[in-house]
């Protein structure tokens, strides 16, 4: 009767290896094995069951975490003219780079690049340093979309080496 049974649960099984569609989750997995005469019931302890769930939710991530270089932080009366002139002086001086200006209360921001690693950050932040001496680098949850190159901008970027080569 063991051996029995044993064989029933292989080849259900196989049978739901073969079927990858329906069997993209553990849902899936619970209801293929509980087809046909003789049904498997699967018992999870609490804390693989959540571990699980946490895996399976990652699958529609589009969060990364990054760094990115902080130029100015300001809460003072000030602080948008501040943050404008900030902007501004680091695009004439670093063209090419993003940078982002934002207010979040009660201070504005000014933010430099998107990288993946604190190595590529550092070698950036030294970089500007030395038109914003006071700029740090710092750990942030980014969107994956900074990250991707369009067909435009690599073809943007390509002419301005070229153009940098030519002079």
């Amino acid at each position: 009767m063991k051996h029995l049974i044993t064989m029933v649960v292989t080849a259900l099984v196989m049978v739901c290896g073969l079927n990858q569609a329906a069997a993209q989750s553990v849902a899936g997995v619970r209801s293929g094995l509980a087809v046909g005469a003789s049904k498997v019931t699967i018992t999870e302890q609490s804390d693989v069951a959540q571990t699980i769930r946490t895996v399976e939710q990652r699958k529609g991530r589009t969060k990364v975490s990054g760094y990115t270089i902080l130029l100015l932080s300001d809460n003072s009366e000030t602080a948008r003219e501040n943050a404008n002139k900030a902007k501004e002086s680091f695009e004439e001086n670093f063209p090419g780079t993003k940078v982002k200006m934002y207010y979040d209360s009660p201070s504005f921001y000014v933010t430099a690049g998107s990288y993946l690693t604190k190595e590529e950050a550092i070698i950036e932040l030294w970089r500007f340093r030395a038109v914003f001496p006071k700029a740090i680098a710092q750990n942030r949850e980014m969107d994956i979309t900074e990250f991707i190159i369009r067909p435009e901008e690599e073809n943007a970027e390509g002419a301005e080496k070229s153009k940098t080569e030519a002079e």
